[in-house]
């Protein structure tokens, strides 16, 4: 049986290995493409998979959600993908659309082409944090806030509202500001370290309000004088575990309501969230080409596979700002 290299977490609360005869994935069935990884980038759920067994149902287990490279071989029926293309996509571990392997498999409608303009490690930091922003912000209640279910954005515009992203500099908050740029919001107020405040201007932010001056029980105050007193439709909290989005909109009745404010937590996975996400990864593919969404800074890690347990507790650690994480499969030793 041919086999690659993968990090693999073989049991509960262990330690992620490196394992050198890992079962090469399948012949691609209908539908699905065979993609040589080769970068793929870290994300707080993969140390929270360990750490607590989230989203684990049996071991062992590949992780890696954020993963881009070449198609190597296309299964029946796929169209508009063929072998050497350059793809990003995001996986989903539980049922092994992973990255932190050599090779995986993939849904081909949920793979997008990249750009020249963008390396593999740049197209890597990309489809988490994008979905989280782009399911989020589009989505149709109560799975995101409706702003465009379509995807298509044509004569979306909200210019003049004003919008506000809790942990701008974080990878989801970098996208949910680029998103909002994109719907024309203004401004665009978001709650970050300083240091990071030229690089989110950069992205569309308008307001960045220093984390070091304001505590974060006065975020709302300063938020509110900034937007002169106008209400806010949305705030993205970029932070929370999953990502939430609170709507500013008229009170309802579901559960997740607060004082009239529509609390949605998202589940960023286009593979959940099937229908909207094959127009999702049109979009991105769209937004790429065009240069409207720019990927995260990125730091990259040595050692193939074997650099991901390091970087991992690093971000474990908090030691992570501002950048992404990323290694390269095909270095493993």
């Amino acid at each position: 049986m041919p086999t690659q290299k993968a990090l693999v977490l073989a049991e509960e609360f262990g330690q992620f290995v490196v394992v050198d005869n890992w079962p090469m994935p399948p012949t691609p069935g209908p539908g699905q493409v065979l993609i040589k990884v080769k970068a793929t980038a870290l994300n707080p759920v993969d140390w929270k998979m360990r750490q607590s067994g989230l989203l684990v149902q049996e071991y062992p287990i590949v992780s890696g959600w954020d993963f881009s490279g070449d198609v190597e071989v296309v299964g029946e029926g796929v169209e508009g993908l063929g072998k050497g293309d350059r793809v990003v996509a995001l996986g989903f571990p539980p049922t092994g659309f992973s990255g932190f392997q050599q090779y995986t498999l993939m849904p081909a409608d949920l793979v997008c082409k990249i750009p020249d303009s963008l390396d593999y490690a740049e197209a890597a930091s990309i489809p988490l944090g994008y979905a989280s922003a782009a399911i989020g912000l589009l989505a149709a209640s109560p799975t995101g806030a409706g702003i465009d279910p379509t995807c298509a954005l044509d004569g979306v515009s909200f210019a003049g509202q004003p919008a506000f992203v809790f942990g701008g500099s974080s990878s989801v908050g970098q996208f949910a500001i680029q998103m909002l740029r994109t719907l024309s919001f203004s401004p665009i107020i978001t709650y970050a370290s300083s240091k990071h405040t030229e690089f989110l201007k950069s992205l569309g932010a308008t307001h960045v309000i220093a984390r070091s001056a304001v505590r974060s029980a006065d975020v709302p105050a300063a938020v509110r004088k900034l937007a002169g007193g106008a209400p806010f439709k949305i705030a993205y909290d970029a932070i929370s575990e999953g990502g939430t989005v609170v709507a500013i909109l008229a009170p309802v009745k579901d559960r997740g309501d607060v004082d009239g404010k529509k609390l949605i937590y998202i589940v960023a996975s286009p593979h959940i969230h099937r229908e909207f996400g094959v127009r999702m990864v049109k979009l991105l593919a769209k937004q790429l080409e065009e240069g409207v969404i720019q990927p995260n800074r990125i730091e990259k890690l040595s050692g193939g596979l074997a650099g991901i347990v390091d970087g991992l507790a690093r971000m474990e650690n908090n030691a992570v700002s501002g950048v992404k994480l990323v290694v390269f499969p095909q270095e493993t030793a």
